[in-house]
């Protein structure tokens, strides 16, 4: 995430098991027509469901579940309009930035308005909508409905039914995780029994490159547009496959859904500098670059894709009140980042390590890399109160779901394992609260922990209160300890020094850059330069900007005394020509301080070995 600015989100649709008290007499039918694009803006046509009361507010969300960020959609709105069933208008006023309140709303048959899209409309104020749920409008090209940002829903109606129709190219295609009822070659219409499963399950229209798989059960979608066609969705559909056969596995044998769908767009903007994806129960949208090779960018899709795919158990199937009857006006958070998103995270990288898709050691550096990333964050603040504040107080905390987080799940897990004698673990426990709740039953935030406790241990309850709940540090020499892993949290180590330059990344060549003249006396004794572009290091050509980091790494570690280091660079010549320069100097070490060392330990006893094997679903050996 943080190499990529790629942040890992959630949309969790509840079910209607939640309703309100409905004062209305039918659903909302709505009309979207493609072709029709002006200004780069579509109209929305709403045929109203017969509201009793003689006003009504109208609302698009100022929020939407897991993005934990005030969007307020409601800025892309234009030209509102509402009719009797004469054609008269009726009396609106605007009440918010994401509410109309209209008048004499008995005689309300329909209402229009236009919507500009958030992926270029940078003259519309206010903060910028993450693309992955946010909405583009591109004529004859692509078209990304999230359905939260098109459309809305009354007072106390969203949960009666929605009706959608879609009026499209013929050459078009819909990829969403919704069944869609063909009409014609140029309609598609949707039908969802309330608003919560229509925002849950974005839309993406373009001329089709799709691939589907069966795995466990479920037709898995894999939908790609590629503005200049780099990429296929079979390359990245072959790189996905394996993950989700393990994934299927970690899952016990089958998947909890009949349809999933992976909806990916890229993008050739070399503006951009963030990318991501927002997860779904029933699918995922991903918003990349186009400029990564269609393996890098398959194995993008499938690393992140491991994380997302999981939260088809959480929150789908275990979510709180604050979740369960989300307020899209008015929105509250749960307590429970470290569930949702920690151990969503921590199961991604486990079900990788379980079954073989990688190795114990590189197991261990991802949790090192955790751990280090977990330090730029308040380590003292309960992770419980940071979850609740997160819109707000605690927003800059946020990213810490995805280091903490899963550390937290690790150390649960291990912890369970070890109790049970290596018989029950975060696996089960996940299986056990989804048949304690479900889709349709949401647990109070403050009764979790006791519910935990009450399946498990009293051990884990003391566990929860005083690391997730409490402000103490995690057990990790413990932890690790348990399974045969050595952990230190701080150490000198000696490295080879590279110069001590601060680099920079042209998106435009892919090179790495020395972006000042900031560097230490061994870079001056290179003769590194401002501007140098970064070709190889010790004739080994530099990987793709993700990797860099690993790599240099590497390299530090590897190099031995007598050993000379090598910097292939290309610079401007006195005639401004660009010329390729060698820079070499006998390799000289440096002290570095190093945090959060895990390395397996010579000698591990039986009982260690056993848990890991437990743990790992390996032998003991």
């Amino acid at each position: 995430m943080k190499k990529h600015l790629i942040y890992f989100l959630l949309l969790i649709g509840a079910s209607s098991a939640f309703a309100q008290q409905s004062t209305s007499t039918s659903g909302y039918k709505y009309s979207l027509n493609l072709n029709n694009v002006k200004d780069d803006k579509l109209e929305v046509t709403l045929l109203t469901p017969k509201l009793k009361s003689s006003e009504a507010i109208f609302h698009l969300p100022k929020m939407v579940p897991g993005t934990y960020a005030i969007y307020d959609f409601g800025r892309y709105i234009s030209n509102f309009k509402a009719f009797d069933k004469n054609g008269t208008e009726l009396k609106v006023s605007q009440e918010n930035v994401d509410s109309w309140k209209i008048t004499n709303a008995k005689e309300l048959v329909k209402i229009t308005y236009l919507v500009d899209d958030s992926w270029d409309s940078p003259e519309i104020k206010g903060a910028e909508i993450f693309q992955p749920a946010g909405t583009n409008i591109d004529k004859d090209k692509m078209f990304v409905i999230n359905n939260f940002g098109f459309f809305g829903y009354f007072d106390g109606e969203k949960n009666i039914p929605y009706q959608v129709t879609i009026t499209k190219p013929a050459d078009f295609y819909g990829s969403t995780s919704l069944k869609a009822k063909r009409i014609n070659a140029t309609t598609d219409q949707y039908l969802v029994p309330d608003y919560h499963s229509l925002a849950d399950a974005p839309m993406m229209y373009n001329k089709p490159d799709t691939t589907i798989l069966h795995i466990g059960g479920a037709e898995i979608l894999i939908s790609l547009y590629s503005p200049n066609n780099k990429a296929t969705s079979a390359v990245i559909a072959k790189e996905l496959k394996r993950t989700l056969e393990a994934q299927k596995e970690y899952l016990g044998g089958t998947l909890p859904v009949d349809k999933y769908a992976f909806i990916i767009s890229l993008t050739d903007n070399p503006k951009i500098r963030s990318y991501g994806a927002l997860e779904h129960s029933y699918s995922s949208f991903y918003f990349l670059p186009e400029s990564f090779t269609p393996e890098a960018l398959a194995q993008s899709v499938r690393e992140t894709g491991s994380h997302e795919f999981f939260h088809i158990v959480t929150p789908l199937n275990i979510h709180s009140e604050e979740i369960g009857n989300f307020d899209y006006d008015n929105p509250k958070m749960s307590a429970h980042l470290w569930m949702y998103e920690g151990l969503t995270e921590y199961a991604a990288h486990h079900m990788q390590v379980k079954y073989g898709l990688v190795d114990f050691k590189d197991y261990l550096k991802t949790q090192q890399s955790k751990l280090n990333n977990a330090m730029r964050y308040n380590d003292t603040l309960a992770f419980t109160k940071m979850s609740k504040g997160v819109l707000d107080t605690y927003e800059n905390q946020y990213g810490n779901v995805y280091e903490k987080g899963a550390l937290i799940g690790l150390c649960l897990d291990i912890k369970l394992r070890e109790l049970s004698k290596g018989k029950y673990g975060t696996q089960n426990l996940m299986k056990d609260l989804s048949k304690t709740y479900g889709k349709n039953k949401s647990f109070k935030d403050d009764e979790l922990f006791a519910t935990i406790t009450k399946l498990t241990y009293p051990e884990i309850g003391t566990f929860l209160n005083t690391y997730v709940g409490g402000d103490k540090k995690l057990p990790y020499k413990e932890i690790f300890a348990s399974i045969g892993v050595d952990y230190q949290d701080v150490a000198l180590v000696k490295k080879a020094n590279t110069g001590g330059t601060r680099l920079g990344y042209n998106p435009t060549t892919k090179n790495l850059f020395v972006a000042d003249t900031t560097m230490n006396s061994y870079g001056k004794k290179l003769g590194i330069q401002k501007g140098d572009q970064i070709l190889a290091i010790n004739d080994l050509k530099l990987p793709e900007v993700a990797k860099v980091q690993q790599f240099l790494d590497s390299v530090r570690v590897s190099m031995k005394t007598g050993d000379t280091f090598s910097m292939l660079v290309l610079r401007k010549d006195a005639n401004g020509n660009s010329i390729e320069v060698k820079l070499s100097q006998p390799v000289e070490f440096q002290d570095v301080k190093q945090f959060n060392i895990l390395n397996e330990m010579a000698s591990p006893t039986p009982e260690q070995l056993k848990l890991r094997a437990a743990w790992l679903n390996t032998k003991a050996n």
